[in-house]
């Protein structure tokens, strides 16, 4: 959105990237949702000229397969990265391979597959499947990834999340209340442009003047609230900035 925004300041139209991607009801929607110019850009040069699904379900997944380990390694040469391509690729095929049984399924149980809680449900097997994906993504490697995985399978501290010791693990109290504000926006924003159909922007020109006003000055004083200044900031860099 920034990236956006900055370019329509000097009069460039770029693409939209991300969709609400976490907001996906399957591991196919999500990938039309996330880094949709890098999906594209496979898809165009690499799914197709492959054969796409042009050869029969065998070759398609494998294809498939192809597709999602060559963006593991675009992400960087490490093991742990092969890995999280290698995930979201068995992921698609999967849920290709089992689409017209789980259809047929579907209807066999009368499920309304239109309705609300079903499509809430789909999101929420996504969301965990897709954040599953990303410990092997963000680990330094796959033995940290599998040490991960062995402590939210095995919590020996369910009690951290109430007993303030999560304030120990890497964030302060106001780091953590900053953290929280900010993903309540997030989820806010992208609720929008969910249920409207249209990004931010164009949701806050269709809106009145007092309340376009109001929403920009709120984020201006939000800004100057949660943001940090001066010689004691200590700048990260931004994680996408590597790939």
């Amino acid at each position: 959105m920034i990236a956006i925004g900055a370019a329509k300041v000097m009069g460039f139209q770029l693409m939209e990237n991300f969709n609400t991607p976490y907001f996906a009801v399957g591991i196919r929607d999500f990938w039309g949702r996330w880094h949709i110019s890098l999906s594209t850009w496979f898809r165009d040069y690499l799914y197709i000229p492959l054969g796409g699904n042009r050869r029969g379900k065998f070759r398609k997944a494998v294809n498939i397969m192809i597709v999602f380990l060559t963006s593991g390694l675009w992400h960087g040469a490490d093991w742990s990265f092969v890995l999280w391509g290698g995930i979201h690729g068995f992921y698609q095929v999967i849920e290709d391979v089992t689409e017209k049984f789980r259809n047929k399924l579907w209807k066999a149980m009368n499920v309304k597959t239109e309705c609300f809680s079903w499509k809430f449900l789909q999101m929420a097997v996504t969301f965990v499947l897709v954040v599953f994906a990303w410990i092997f993504f963000r680990a330094d490697s796959i033995r940290d990834a599998l040490g991960v995985i062995k402590r939210i399978v095995i919590c020996q501290t369910p009690w951290v999340l109430f007993d303030g010791e999560i304030y120990n693990l890497g964030l302060d109290r106001i780091e953590m209340n900053i953290l929280i504000v900010s993903l309540v926006i997030l989820f806010l924003v992208d609720l929008v442009r969910y249920l409207k159909k249209q990004t931010l922007d164009v949701f806050l020109m269709s809106q009145n003047l007092w309340f376009e006003w109001f929403a920009v000055i709120g984020l201006i004083v939000m800004i100057f609230i949660f943001g940090e200044y001066g010689p004691t900031f200590d700048p990260q860099q931004f994680i996408y900035f590597q790939f």
